[in-house]
């Protein structure tokens, strides 16, 4: 048998009891998948979607001053008394009254515990002019603050990587942010602040649905955050 010098048992001995020291490899974060609806993705086909791996849906609830989506009511129920996490969400225009905007939502959407918190839609595609910066953020203010005050949790917001860096960059924060970022690639913010809803494909396949679908992912402990002591979304 060879005999190991005192020197080189040493050395193995750290060896091994560095090795069992190291500091554990954090664990990949557990994403819950879900998507985003409106009327635009026509009837759905819930037997079939609930084949898929999809988690939480957010529906798209009102648009603008008065606009309210044909499916939200429908969409919402079938998805509630299936068992999904529900949340409604509201487009906003960049040109109009953002009080206005706070109340369509709120004559449409009631809150009961379990539910996402609302979301404001904000972005430049397929929106109108507004009238100066300042003006849209003193609107934006006002609808996040009335639907605050009325569903007691902050809304959360949805948003492109531009519009987040013209116009939300280093404020809001205490609303989640929902932000689109298209790919494997996690994307980040430009102030360095955590995303809690990623958008990762906007032409995703779920069965049960004809055509493109909105695809998102959220942290499994974010999820559990966003639902606790909050209400379940509900048709007025």
């Amino acid at each position: 048998m060879t005999r190991l010098s005192v020197p080189a048992l040493a050395s193995l001995m750290c060896l091994w009891s560095c090795q069992r020291a190291a500091p554990p490899v954090p664990a990949a974060p557990e994403f819950v998948m879900g998507m985003d609806l409106s009327h635009h993705n026509g009837r759905i086909d819930w037997d079939r979607v609930e084949t898929t791996e999809i988690g939480f849906v957010y529906f798209k609830a009102t648009e603008g001053r008065s606009h309210k989506d044909p499916r939200f009511q429908e969409n919402w129920q079938t998805a509630h008394a299936r068992g999904y996490t529900v949340g409604a969400y509201h487009f906003f225009r960049l040109c109009v009254d953002g009080a206005a905007q706070a109340d369509n939502f709120i004559q449409s959407v009631e809150m009961r515990r379990g539910a996402l918190p609302p979301a404001i839609d904000l972005e430049y595609a397929e929106n109108c002019e507004p009238k100066s910066d300042a003006a849209m953020a003193a609107d934006l203010n006002t609808a996040l603050l009335r639907l605050e005050q009325e569903y007691g949790a902050a809304p959360v917001i949805y948003t492109t990587p531009d519009f987040y860096a013209d116009h939300l960059a280093g404020r809001y924060q205490a609303n989640p942010i929902w932000i689109r970022g298209l790919g494997d690639t996690p994307p980040t913010l430009p102030d360095g602040r955590d995303w809690t809803i990623w958008q990762y494909d906007m032409r995703g396949a779920v069965a049960g649905i004809n055509g493109d679908v909105d695809l998102n992912r959220m942290d499994e402990s974010q999820l559990s955050a966003l639902t606790a002591s909050k209400s379940t979304t509900t048709p007025k």
